[in-house]
């Protein structure tokens, strides 16, 4: 089917990733997470299509978890994608902002 709407987990490469992070033992999903934003913020020159819509829809879970963030949508994301904990961890490449 594609793309059928704007939304982050609008498109089948996004969906299928849900369903992967979604079928993820609840002890790896973080590292999941942590993994696809890594590879698209590591890619040096042309970022892949693929790559790119798995980072917007894990991008899209981090940000439902911060204070004021939007829900992903149940419809189209799995109930349960992430574990409780922050799903980006800070790494020494990406320090933590916090004081």
């Amino acid at each position: 089917m594609g793309t059928w709407d704007v939304g982050p987990f609008d498109n089948d490469t996004a969906a299928d990733w849900c369903n992967t992070l979604d079928d993820a033992a609840p002890d790896a999903r973080t590292g999941l997470v942590r993994d696809t934003l890594a590879r698209a913020a590591d890619t040096v020159g042309y970022l892949d299509a693929d790559i790119a819509d798995e980072a917007v829809a894990a991008a899209a879970l981090v940000a439902a978890q911060c204070p004021g963030g939007e829900p992903a949508d149940p419809t189209t994301a799995r109930t349960n994608p992430s574990p409780t904990s922050p799903a980006y961890a800070p790494s020494p490449s990406r320090p933590s902002t916090a004081s």
